[in-house]
């Protein structure tokens, strides 16, 4: 089906209280193992591209071998180019078939967040194109795991409301205690200040570092009015500790590459529809299909 924008596919999520997945999209092993799972379980699903997380694959191929992969796909999905940095990073994801843009200017002060912002929807969103932004900041890196990250700032719910109104964004991510990679210490969400903010602004919320949470805290974070789950780093660690023992196990004398692809997409497929389930978003594709 044709690509779909990721705020249709969180609209209904927002509205029925579930959660929709947004997968790391580095390469074809993570793309195909993400759709397969989504196809598998008729869920929504949104890839992401990530500059920061992949920097060996060029913006341009890898947003679109994403869009390609959705647009083949029987279920609903969206691509979205992952903390765009700046304007020619968005206009490159969008002049290449991303079906989303996320700008990421939560180090900027507010007004200049805001100007950029809104500079962004307007170029986005004459190309069809919907926006994520981002208020607050969000700590941590799921790229450099052994390091706290930038301090983060939580999203202060009146100004939320205040970005969204000027800026005609489609999905805001906040700030409520999540981090990005590893949780250091066990982590404490405020997910009153995110109720808060779901009731002051009518757009789906985005909850960036959410992987590595105990099982029963999705369900309250969905509950809090978060749709978008960007998922990434506790997959990638379990994928990769599953190709260690693959290849420890393996005969050296036959192993091959291609093998290796095979586990890996595997992998990504298992994982993803464990998480599909436990956000439940399984059997929701046919409802979203209706309204995109």
């Amino acid at each position: 089906m044709p690509l779909v924008n990721s705020n249709v596919i969180l609209a209904d999520a927002r509205r029925r209280r579930y959660g929709i997945p947004s997968l790391l999209a580095g390469d074809l092993q993570m793309i195909v193992g993400g759709v397969q799972a989504a196809e598998t379980l008729r869920s929504p699903l949104i890839l992401a591209f990530n500059s920061g997380a992949t920097p060996g694959v060029p913006l341009p191929i890898g947003i679109a071998l994403a869009a390609d992969a959705a647009a083949k796909a029987s279920v609903p999905v969206g691509v979205i180019l992952d903390h765009g940095a700046d304007i020619e990073q968005i206009v490159a994801a969008v002049c290449n078939g991303a079906s989303s843009v996320m700008f990421d200017g939560s180090h900027l002060p507010f007004e200049e967040n805001v100007r950029q912002t809104c500079e962004i929807v307007r170029i986005a969103h004459a190309a069809g194109v919907d926006v994520e932004a981002e208020l607050g900041a969000i700590g941590g890196s799921s790229i450099y795991l052994t390091a706290e990250g930038p301090q983060a700032h939580m999203t202060d719910p009146e100004q939320a409301a205040e970005f969204v109104a000027r800026t005609g964004v489609d999905v805001l991510a906040i700030s409520f205690g999540n981090a990005h990679g590893v949780y250091h210490t066990k982590p404490k969400l405020d997910l009153a200040r995110a109720r808060e903010i779901a009731g002051r602004v009518e757009i789906p919320l985005a909850m960036h570092g959410a992987s590595g949470l105990e099982d029963a805290v999705y369900a309250e974070v969905i509950a809090g009015g978060v749709s978008k789950i960007c998922y990434y780093t506790a997959m990638g660690r379990q994928i990769s500790a599953a190709l260690r023992d693959f290849t420890a196990q393996a005969d050296p004398d036959t192993l091959n590459y291609h093998q290796i692809i095979a586990v890996a997409t595997d992998e990504f497929c298992r994982r993803a529809k464990d998480l599909i389930t436990l956000l439940g978003g399984a059997g929701k594709a046919e409802d979203v299909k209706r309204m995109a």
